[in-house]
């Protein structure tokens, strides 16, 4: 038993250092000095490998930095900086973008709300309207609808009802077969719908002389638009200087007839005496009446300036006018300025403003406005305007608002033919 103990110490003693430890194995102290880190820096979880957290790591140089650099880099690789830095980029973009696109429509708003303030009359010597107007010969100013050709319920016939409809079309400018198509669209019923032309019914297209038969078949109103206007003054001065013949067209001075076009002068030649006089008899303004939810209805064909009576508008200027002045509320025929529409709608959404709690049908009290002429806004339905020219003739479309009974309004187009290019 002894020997086996000595020898089993024996076996101890060769693999144990002379201090009594255990040795050692070979090569351990060189690991050792291999691996003499923390032991947080040999963990490999999932985190580390991700590419989110590889920018975390600080670079070999930046101990070298200052702390207030290290800090701004740290902050600036930290993912969830990043996202809010986008986040309010893209804030900062849409409150910039919302601002230019608002800002110009809010000093509007206060340029319209200026130019309707009374107290700023006197300061321009008075608005346009205030003054008496010219008045021209041989043109009706003003006319006013028959009340029984308003939308209503017609007495029974046969034991069924029908209701009476308004059918208000844009500039046709000759198009007679567009305008037969739009009218079977609307499914037009002679007996108990009722046709109103807002002006320019003829000039520029194809069939200005069918335009006006087919008008006066079915009884139709009308407004005087501008091309009517020039049409129509240039055959009253063909008669007045015997030049109405095509044969004297050669001997016509540059200087006569306002320089209009050939073409032109043709359609004063071809109309009949029956078609003038007809073209002649429609009103600069037609006055249609009230109707539900549209108060009192006026049908031009260029506009009307807001604030100013019906027989006070200057027709030239309600055949013509495309803008107006904001301080002086003159009209102009030219695209310099602001919409007359805008100023018009504004006058009259401040009028019902001030008379909803006062009176009991304040949509009464207010006037809304259907005209053509202006083809490069083409349809554009606004509260209280209704612009109905839609470039039938130029290869756009002829509209129809149908308006039925209790205000009930509908849009009806067709397509065109460019017919300025054939």
């Amino acid at each position: 038993m002894a020997v086996h103990a000595d020898r089993e110490s024996l076996e101890i003693s060769d693999d144990c250092s002379d201090d009594g430890f255990p040795r050692s194995p070979p090569g351990y102290s060189y690991r050792m000095n291999r691996y003499a880190r923390p032991l947080v820096d040999y963990a490999r979880n999932e985190w580390q490998a991700r590419t989110k957290y590889t920018a975390l790591s600080v670079s070999p140089d930046a101990s070298d930095s200052p702390q207030w650099v290290q800090m701004f880099m740290s902050m600036v690789r930290a993912p969830r900086f990043r996202r809010y830095a986008i986040v309010y980029l893209l804030l900062l973009v849409s409150c910039l973008g919302g601002w230019l696109f608002l800002s110009p429509r809010l000093e509007e708003q206060e340029a319209l709300l200026h130019s309707l303030d009374p107290s700023t009359k006197d300061d321009v010597g008075g608005w346009f309207g205030m003054n008496a107007l010219p008045r021209f010969d041989n043109i009706t100013h003003l006319r006013d609808l028959d009340t029984s050709l308003l939308p209503a319920v017609k007495a029974q016939k046969d034991g069924q009802s029908s209701s009476r409809r308004l059918i208000f079309i844009g500039d046709v400018h000759g198009c007679k077969d567009e305008l037969e198509l739009l009218l079977d669209e609307v499914s037009f019923d002679h007996d108990r719908d009722h046709l109103i032309f807002a002006g320019d019914m003829i000039n520029k297209g194809p069939d200005s002389p069918g335009v006006v038969d087919l008008a006066r078949q079915y009884a139709a109103s009308c407004v005087r638009g501008n091309h009517e206007d020039r049409v129509l003054l240039l055959r009253h001065d063909m008669e007045a200087s015997n030049t109405l013949s095509p044969d004297s067209d050669g001997d016509i001075s540059p200087e006569l007839f306002f320089g209009l076009k050939k073409r032109e002068r043709a359609l004063a030649r071809q109309l009949s005496n029956e078609q003038v006089q007809w073209l002649d008899a429609c009103p600069v303004i037609l006055n249609v009446g009230q109707i539900p939810e549209l108060g009192q209805v006026v049908v031009v064909h260029g506009g009307l300036v807001p604030g100013v009576e019906l027989d006070k508008q200057d027709p030239a200027s309600v055949m013509n006018m495309l803008t107006i002045d904001l301080d002086t509320h003159v009209p102009s025929s030219t695209r310099n300025g602001t919409k007359w529409t805008k100023l018009f709608n504004k006058h009259q959404s401040l009028l019902y403003s001030s008379l909803k709690d006062s009176v009991p049908d304040p949509k009464s009290q207010v006037m809304t406005v259907i005209y053509g002429h202006d083809s490069k806004n083409s349809l554009s339905l606004k509260t209280y305007t209704k612009g109905l020219d839609s470039g039938c003739v130029k290869g756009g479309k002829l509209t129809a608002m149908v308006v039925e009974d209790g205000g009930k309004q509908s849009v009806i187009q067709v397509r065109c033919r460019n017919h300025l290019k054939e």
